[in-house]
């Protein structure tokens, strides 16, 4: 079985991979349960031992990652009165993740939990790093702490029943993590290996968080292409799924290190042609692409310092940028839209 070991200040936690869906049920069947209502229809069976009153199922939308989605998961914990030292687990994708993560952090000043993650966005990134996220008003993830689980137990034949758009959405944090490091090709000729590429990125992730574990410096890196992707979920109230918003946003920073001089034509143009097979599909609309809109939504998020900070590639690296001038990032939104509109 391959694990890998996560080094925290709130105690070391390891990522195990599990062969079945049954094989993790048989783990955590004494917990409470959180999980997804979807991941529940599709996967009931596997819960069929499983006391009902231990199940707590949530409908996992955007829309419910709010403060009211956390006092309904906290309303449901204290109904089942739950205690300090009751173990939870978590089941699902990001939403989940996010909501009754944060509810585990707050819940008598902390509850120990179990992860498993279900999608591939989850499995291959969120479930490691210890972050979780609510909206408020309509700002994207600007509530949160950092509460990392005791445990993390990762099967990827959860991913047979995603959605081809939910896969791609995955796809696109994997492709970041190999950009980040310059490997475009180990990523093509892995492509269809999808537990090495989960392996991989979480690996990877793993050896930033374990050096900046809170967001200080090494681990803004991650957040390549999610200044204007996070932008881009709200202008298209989120029909661009997370992952394939970033990659947009990637494509966005690309053509701004290329109009900066930082980044070949050469090789801006190589990477283009590999995030086009994962974007092509989606359906976009001008008014997504609206600089003025993006730029408001930009000056709510939590990482701005008054400029709009990127990740920006070069030739043979990486850069944390303050993007003083924004006329450059305005042309460059124009170019990928024009360059995208007429492929989906």
């Amino acid at each position: 079985m391959r694990s890998l070991t996560i080094k925290s200040s709130f105690g070391s936690y390891e990522v195990s991979f599990i062969e079945t869906t049954t094989g993790i049920v048989s783990q955590i069947k004494d917990n409470i349960i959180i999980i997804d209502e979807n991941v529940y229809h599709f996967y009931k069976n596997d819960f069929i031992d499983i006391d009902e009153i231990n199940l707590i199922k949530i409908n996992c939308i955007e829309d419910n990652k709010t403060l009211d989605g956390v006092k309904k998961i906290i309303t449901e914990l204290v109904e089942r009165r739950t205690k300090i030292n009751s173990k939870i687990s978590i089941i699902g994708g990001g939403i989940i993740q996010d909501l009754a993560g944060f509810a585990a952090s707050i819940y008598c000043r902390g509850l120990e939990y179990t992860l498993i993650p279900t999608t591939l966005l989850s499995q291959c990134d969120s479930c490691i790093g210890g972050k979780t996220s609510i909206n408020h008003d309509g700002v994207k993830n600007i509530v949160g702490t950092f509460y990392p689980p005791k445990k993390i137990y990762i099967c990827t034949d959860f991913l047979k029943t995603l959605k081809i758009e939910d896969l791609r959405s995955g796809y696109g944090e994997i492709i970041k993590f190999y950009l980040l490091q310059h490997k475009e090709d180990e990523f093509i000729k892995n492509q269809k290996n999808v537990n090495q590429l989960v392996y991989e990125s979480l690996n990877y992730k793993a050896n930033i968080i374990e050096i900046d574990e809170f967001d200080k410096k090494d681990r803004k890196f991650l957040n390549f292409g999610h200044t204007l992707g996070h932008a881009l979920e709200i202008t298209s109230n989120y029909q661009i799924p997370h992952g394939t918003a970033v990659l947009f946003g990637i494509a966005i920073a690309n053509r701004v290190s290329k109009n900066l001089g930082m980044l070949s034509l050469q090789k801006q143009e190589k990477i283009e042609e590999l995030i086009s097979n994962y974007i092509n599909h989606q359906k976009i609309k001008k008014r997504w692409f609206n600089f003025e809109t993006l730029h408001e939504i930009i000056k709510l998020d939590k990482k701005n310092t008054g400029y709009i900070n990127m990740v920006l590639l070069t030739n043979d690296g990486r850069q944390l940028f303050e993007m003083k001038s924004l006329s450059v990032i305005e042309q460059s939104i124009k170019e990928v839209y024009e360059t995208f509109r007429l492929r989906n």
